[in-house]
């Protein structure tokens, strides 16, 4: 049985199934990981008012979060960190996203989320992993009134082959990630969820050794590079089941839970 004192879970394809559901064991699943005083950590691109709603009865106050990628984080209900963006560089990814036909920025602040057009496909994404969004005329006009932490570009099939492409040369001094079908997300080049676990790790003086970490795209990387014990869904990108052998079971099947109770001796 391992010796565990922190749980990280990626959240789309990872622990919750291709229908966007929770698994009808996890609540008694985070029962039994605060017996035994294990930290749960939710872990995704999504926004951090969004991750909580998918946390019903209670259970959003007893967990922790590395939302927006990586660029903000909570911990005991407490916003713990904020990587904005500097102004210079929000104005050129928007300039470039607006000159990709079929890309959409929306910039992600840590009061709100902004987009100034909601076609069908990006009216369905979009509410689907925002619970704080306002629609503006110019997204732009936003930065001076919140702190922006991530831009996420969205194209309605394929983020991987339009928009990753066109916002690649912003890698040279930015995190640019592929982090779904439809989106490109786009934070400073020292943002990332495994930078975001260090943090949280070193400042409850724990060991990434006794952490366990789960995820499915290739957003997940480094998240998994930072825990001792890193696993990879079934249903994973290729590139990352290549990087990381050890299965954490199909997203569809409880993977994520069946794995714990698995590697933890845990009867629910």
């Amino acid at each position: 049985m391992l010796d565990i004192d922190v749980i990280v879970s990626d959240f789309d394809g990872t622990l919750l199934d291709d229908r966007k559901r929770l698994p009808e064991q996890f609540p008694a699943l985070l029962d039994e990981l605060d017996r035994r005083g294990i930290r749960f950590v939710a872990a995704s691109g999504r926004q951090y008012y969004n991750i909580r709603e998918q946390l019903p009865d209670g259970m959003a106050d007893r967990v922790d979060y590395i939302a927006e990628n990586g660029a903000l984080t909570v911990r005991n209900g407490e916003l713990f960190s904020v990587d904005e963006l500097s102004p210079e560089d929000v104005r050129a990814v928007v300039e470039v996203t607006r000159r990709t036909p079929g890309c959409y920025p929306i910039l992600c602040g840590a009061q709100c989320a902004y987009l100034e057009d909601m076609v069908d496909a990006l009216r369905v994404h979009s509410t689907m992993y925002y619970a704080r969004l306002e629609r503006v005329d110019d997204v732009l006009t936003c930065l001076e009134r919140d702190r922006i932490c991530k831009i996420a570009v969205f194209h309605d099939h394929d983020a991987e082959h339009v928009s990753y492409p066109a916002l690649l040369p912003f890698a040279d001094h930015m995190q640019v990630a592929l982090s779904g079908d439809c989106w490109v997300d786009i934070m400073n080049a020292s943002v990332n969820k495994g930078a975001a676990l260090r943090a949280m790790l070193e400042q409850m003086h724990l060991s990434a050794a006794r952490c366990m970490a789960f995820g499915d795209y290739l957003n997940d990387i480094e998240l998994l590079q930072a825990a001792g014990h890193p696993y990879a869904m079934e249903n994973s990108h290729p590139q990352l089941r290549a990087l990381f052998p050890h299965t954490g079971g199909h997203n569809n099947d409880a993977g994520v839970v069946r794995t714990i109770c698995r590697e933890l001796d845990i009867a629910l």
